[in-house]
């Protein structure tokens, strides 16, 4: 399991060559005498803020590229709070829902960082005590998962590299689209099908066998042995008797069936979103959503858990801090994941014991989602966009820019910097606690 090191020292670096000359003794003096406060102090740099409307006072030509800079650091800065937030909170609640004393020495004082370390590691520490080889509820966890998803919109990247160019020349045919490290999955008007018959991702009808959410279409219901949002119908096979007193669907569905997350792939013949073992096809008007090769004019290109390329010919600045804020602003969907344990053999638990298994599974099925869409969804991708942001910021106002940048933009892209390095240390430590405490259970 990989650990993420931090780059934060060179944006710290970075940031007190750009700034440290500026404020010491001018900001304070600037703020006294009320004139130049602004420009000096930087007040418009702000994390998670648009700054399309913003005059950051460099030179004309860098400004679309610098403005681009500022936006990716303030946006990825954003998403790693939250992420960091996010990840703190669900580890907190897994460790006090678990048992653990909510005043417990090694979370007391702890923030930032050192909190989401603290409390995923004493959530760690709970559930190996629960559920480890020598656990007091003898069994093992185990989580199967549909995996969560975070896709980053060639759409917005474009518009942002129009911004920051004043032209970008995007044909997909000429500059194919990328992602790299994570799947690009495409709009496609005929079929698509994946490399030497490799299942892929599909929303369209599937000539072969769908894992995932089968929906009817055109009034015909679908085979169903799942859960169904819809009408769950008796079915012509054995035990199709229609719904189970668990509330699932054994039959057919008229609506969508959404098989359990360790069933197998089955036959769809309304519209398939999951993977497909065979080719993904459009379905009448509809384009089909895949990540294989299409055999006819794609669209609409989106990047999941991966770092976007290609697609649009612009400067390699704006590139890359486009790709940033497109990270950052890529929507993201939660696994989800189904939770069982394994009990140890002669091993037979109190009623008390089983009513703490229950507890425990409740607090792991809400929580946990949550650490595995930083673990597995943003993950190596998100922080590889930092890192390419952080270099961007080192050579848009270095030495060489020196006399396009101005009092302002110099303040601004310190800050900038300082905050990009914020970012790379919160979002390490998110991506670290998380992967420490899925490192508890078998993941399937």
């Amino acid at each position: 399991m990989r650990k993420l090191v931090s780059m934060r020292p060179l944006a710290v670096g970075i940031a007190t060559c750009l700034v440290v000359p500026l404020l010491v003794g001018s900001c304070e003096q600037a703020k006294q005498a009320a004139e130049g406060a602004s420009d000096i102090c930087c007040t418009d740099f702000k994390v998670g803020a648009d700054f399309s409307g913003v005059d950051f006072g460099v030179d004309a030509s860098i400004a679309g590229k610098y403005k681009a800079f500022l936006q990716a650091a303030a946006d990825l800065s954003a998403t790693a709070t939250v992420s960091l937030s996010d990840v703190t909170a669900a580890c907190r609640d897994i460790a006090v829902g678990m048992g653990a004393n909510a005043a417990d020495p090694s979370v007391q004082g702890a923030s930032g960082a050192a909190a989401a370390t603290a409390w995923c590691g004493l959530a760690k520490a709970q559930i190996d005590a629960k559920f480890g080889a020598s656990g007091s509820l003898g069994g093992q966890v185990a989580v199967a998962m549909t995996p969560p998803k975070c896709e980053a919109s060639f759409e917005a990247k474009a518009k942002c590299e129009a911004s920051c160019s004043g032209t970008a020349e995007c044909d997909f045919n000429v500059n194919p689209p990328t992602c790299e490290g994570g799947t690009l999955s495409v709009e496609c008007s005929g079929s698509c099908s994946g490399e030497a018959n490799a299942s892929i991702e599909c929303t369209g009808s599937c000539t072969g066998n769908c894992k995932g959410s089968c929906s009817a279409t055109g009034g015909v219901a679908v085979a169903c042995n799942g859960s169904c949002d819809g009408t769950c119908a008796a079915g012509g096979g054995a035990g199709e008797t229609g719904i189970q007193a668990d509330g699932t669907c054994k039959g057919t569905c008229d609506g969508t069936c959404t098989a359990d997350a360790t069933a197998p792939a089955v036959q769809c013949s309304g519209v398939c979103e999951g993977t497909c073992d065979a080719a993904c096809q459009a379905t009448g008007t509809v384009k089909a959503r895949c990540s294989g090769k299409c055999d006819s004019a794609i669209s609409a290109p989106k990047c999941k858990g991966g770092t976007m390329g290609g697609g649009c010919t612009v400067d390699v600045d704006c590139s890359g801090s486009c790709s940033g804020s497109a990270s950052a602003k890529a929507n993201c969907t939660p696994p989800e994941i189904g939770i069982a344990v394994t009990a140890k053999a002669g091993v037979a638990l109190t009623a008390e014991q089983e009513a703490e298994v229950a507890i425990a599974l409740e607090t792991l099925r809400v929580n946990l989602p949550k650490l595995l869409l930083v673990f597995k969804g943003r993950a190596q991708a998100f922080t590889s966009a930092i890192e390419s942001v952080i270099s961007i910021g080192g050579s848009l106002i270095g030495e060489g820019n020196a006399g396009k940048i101005g009092v302002k933009g110099m303040a601004c892209g310190g800050i900038a910097a300082l905050s990009i390095g914020d970012a790379l240390t919160n979002f390490t430590a998110a991506f670290n606690a998380s992967a420490n405490v899925a490192g508890s259970f078998m993941l399937q």
